[in-house]
């Protein structure tokens, strides 16, 4: 409003009062903020100009508030997350995707490392959850199993084993040069990709979870896919994060993924 006794009754004061703040912002600005009549009250070009960078001003500082409570919630933020190699096309692009249409306004970094690197980086707190097998952590990290996938012998199509329907890990072991091995985590190549490059040219055999299959899609005419059947082993994905985490993000993070793993075993029952 342009008139100076109904902005007093809107902010309940005294329109004298209204009249001093007015008279002391104007010095404090060096100009007149309104041009004053008889009949009319209306803003001088500089406070017109003054007005829309005072309206800017409030907004922000309504944002800033706002931001403020959703970092003290959680619901503002940042979690950073590592990961193995080849998870992405089974378990991560589900349990990320869900958390990021409920939240996002909550920023994810994401990074991929092996096995051993992940632990240590959680160790330094240079991330704040790790997407793992069986992580060696228990006694400093919460940890939740995902899922677990069976294991399977992956030969060149050029491999003699590769014509049989299955293999046993003992014969396996006994005939090929085993260049990663999810047994028992012992990899000559630790690279998946290099490892699956050579398998296809017959440089070797792996021993993998099954996602890997979908993973290495590029590699079908090359590579064959048989189930080991003298183990009972599983490959455990688990999400691991440190106990004394105070990221309140990560926290919502982990909730919601414990509800969304609850809510897919309600719909396989």
């Amino acid at each position: 409003t342009l008139n100076f006794t109904k902005a007093a009754q809107n902010l309940f004061l005294s329109q004298t009062v209204v009249t001093n703040h007015i008279r002391h912002l104007e010095e404090s600005v060096g100009f007149s903020v309104f041009e004053r009549s008889k009949k009319a009250v209306s803003l001088t070009e500089n406070g017109a100009l003054l007005l829309k960078e005072a309206q800017k001003v409030l907004e922000s500082a309504a944002s800033c508030q706002n931001l403020a409570e959703q970092l003290k919630t959680g619901l503002a933020g940042k979690i950073r997350l590592a990961y193995i190699i080849g998870i992405e096309q089974c378990i991560l692009t589900r349990i990320i995707g869900d958390f990021y249409q409920k939240h996002p306004d909550i920023q994810l970094e994401l990074s991929r490392d092996n096995w051993a690197n992940m632990q240590n980086m959680l160790l330094r707190n240079e991330v704040d959850g790790i997407f793992i097998s069986r992580p060696e952590l228990t006694d400093c990290c919460e940890t939740m199993l995902l899922q677990s996938f069976p294991l399977l012998a992956a030969v060149s199509a050029k491999h003699p084993i590769a014509e049989e329907t299955s293999v046993t890990y003992l014969r396996l072991c006994q005939e090929t040069n085993i260049i990663f091995d999810a047994v028992t985590k012992k990899t000559i190549m630790p690279d998946l990709d290099n490892s699956l490059l050579r398998v296809s040219i017959n440089s070797g055999a792996m021993v993998i979870p099954k996602f890997v299959v979908n993973y290495s899609s590029c590699y079908e005419k090359y590579i064959r896919y048989l189930p080991l059947t003298d183990i009972d082993i599983s490959f455990d994905v688990c999400f691991a994060y440190s106990k004394s985490n105070q990221n309140r993000s990560l926290q919502l993070f982990a909730d919601n993924t414990l509800r969304l793993l609850s809510a897919e075993a309600e719909e396989r029952e």
